[in-house]
């Protein structure tokens, strides 16, 4: 996925902030001949992008499926079919439905800290605690046995290795992809009849029903989950910590003079683990801020951007825990606003519980400290973030 130029070096790419803020004032709505396509900045025009799905379609566009494997997937229809797609599981994604997770979440939590600082404070605060946490918890709702949950994270590591296309990595990932595929078919053929309280079981209890999935949707919407369930979270919690640190907020936190739920809504506002969607073009001519866009051109909407509008929040550029009426679109929004937010939430609010209760202090590791973005460009977080946690 080619990035605008004006995002690299890959520095740029950590801190890309000031560029949406140009952009905003001096092109709202601009195109780019070099990517073949049209950028949105504004918090209202990306708004209308991401939720009027008739004038700015998904059909037939992925940013989720760089490999070209998948096939179906949820984020890449539009209604009706992403509601029949989505109707199969929403009900595993309620908040409350999600609740009794809280108490596993906490315990693999606890695990990993445990684990991890057995040695001494210094930690990977994504290495070694976020990725690990949401890769066992979205395992632990799709249903994959826990006896394959080590495998499944060696897995999840080559996929967010990312690279060029043709590079190693990315050829990696290719092979892991297909492993991945063969071992979800496999396990979808085991469940097949069989009456689970899991994603897994529910997907394939579909097919007498009229929102029946065929087995290679199957397979790929098991896939779709497990990948999106698990690294925007990652970097969503990985971002929390590295602000909280980086403003010197934790102790506000830790002492409750902070609440820990508004704390990770603008942490989510400020650092959103996602930047931009370009899976939309448009079915017909329409006018943003001004600008006339013709019918069948692709849109990116620059998410990130959008959350730094002036025109919506005050002081945008300041980290404000305590932000009240925080209308921040990191999740999207509309019809395909994402399917794991409550997840997110209910891992990201656990993750902060249970450190907050753990840890006395943490701060950047500032010697080693040089955050470098992930190298797959869909997500923005760090492939890692060296910290020190001090126990009580």
């Amino acid at each position: 996925m080619k990035l605008p130029s004006g995002l690299e070096p890959s520095q740029r790419r950590v801190d890309p902030f000031t560029w949406y803020e140009t952009m905003r004032s001096t092109e709202p709505v601009r195109y780019d001949e070099e990517r073949e396509r049209w950028d949105v900045f504004r918090y209202d025009d990306v708004r209308r992008v991401l939720s009027d799905y008739e004038t700015f379609s998904s059909a037939g566009l992925s940013d989720f499926d760089s490999f070209d494997v998948l096939g179906t997937v949820l984020v890449d229809e539009n209604p009706p079919e992403h509601d029949r797609l989505r109707g199969v599981v929403d009900e595993f994604f309620q908040p409350g439905n999600l609740e009794s997770l809280r108490s596993s979440v906490r315990s693999i939590v606890d695990e990993q800290l445990d684990r991890t600082l057995e040695d001494g404070p210094a930690i990977d605060a994504i290495g070694q605690l976020t990725a690990p946490v949401t890769v066992l918890t979205i395992s632990r709702l799709l249903g994959i046995p826990r006896e394959d949950w080590d495998t499944v994270k060696q897995w999840s590591d080559v996929m967010g290795g990312g690279g060029a296309s043709e590079s190693e990595d990315w050829k990696d990932a290719q092979r892991t992809f297909k492993e991945i595929r063969e071992y979800i078919g496999t396990l979808l053929e085991e469940r097949r009849g069989e009456d689970r309280d899991d994603v897994i079981s529910a997907i394939t209890s579909t097919e007498a029903s009229e929102n029946a999935l065929s087995k290679e949707e199957q397979i790929s919407f098991c896939i779709f989950l497990f990948l999106a369930g698990h690294s925007t979270t990652t970097h969503a919690a990985g971002s929390v910590l590295w602000t909280l640190a980086e403003e010197n907020q934790y102790e506000n936190l830790r002492d409750g003079k902070l609440d820990r739920e508004l704390t990770f809504e603008e942490s989510l506002r400020y650092r959103g683990p996602v930047q931009s969607l370009s899976g939309r073009h448009t079915t017909e001519e329409v006018e943003l801020s001004g600008v006339t866009i013709p019918a069948g051109e692709q849109v990116t909407s620059w998410i990130g951007s959008a959350n730094r509008d002036p025109e919506v929040f005050d002081d945008p550029e300041q980290f404000q825990p305590d932000r009240r009426a925080n209308r921040h679109i990191a999740f999207g929004f509309g019809p395909h606003v994402c399917l794991g937010a409550p997840l997110a939430r209910l891992e990201g609010d656990t993750i902060l519980d249970a450190v907050t209760d753990r840890i006395q202090d943490i701060e950047l590791a500032e010697e080693s400290f040089d955050p470098e973005p992930m190298s797959w460009p869909l997500t923005y977080g760090l492939d890692s973030l060296p910290m020190r946690f001090y126990g009580m």
